[in-house]
């Protein structure tokens, strides 16, 4: 599949599984409790963030996992070299870079850190 289709697939799908179609056309937001039912099946391992120390947006970022309970590894490119060498073979040029993998996929979150993004990529 070509690289403009994929991305209106993976929207689409998103549309589907966060919600249903209703008469307005428009499929429901997840609610609070539904984000905390998903991130209590999230393992630490299936999520990555790639941050470093003085990224604001890194924070905002943990802090909005935090707040749901979603379980991930943080690898602090500021604290440890590996994180660094990991961070450019993905060719990734800003953070926070997170890697999401489950269910056999794996999805990289290369434009910073999106919770629509992130949930549709679980």
């Amino acid at each position: 599949m070509n690289r403009v289709f994929m991305p209106l697939l993976a929207l689409f799908g998103a549309y589907l599984v966060w919600g249903y179609f209703s008469g307005t056309g428009q499929a429901d937001v997840p609610g609070e409790a539904q984000i905390r039912e998903l991130a209590a099946t999230v393992r630490p391992d299936e999520v990555v963030m790639y941050s470093t120390t003085e990224c604001g947006y890194c924070a905002q970022a943990k802090s909005w996992l935090q707040q749901y309970g979603f379980a991930f590894t943080e690898c602090n490119m500021s604290v440890e070299a590996r994180c660094v060498r990991e961070f450019g073979q993905y060719g990734a040029t800003g953070t926070p870079y997170l890697v999401i993998r489950r269910a056999g996929k794996e999805h990289h979150m290369k434009d910073g850190f999106d919770s629509d993004e992130f949930l549709a990529a679980l």
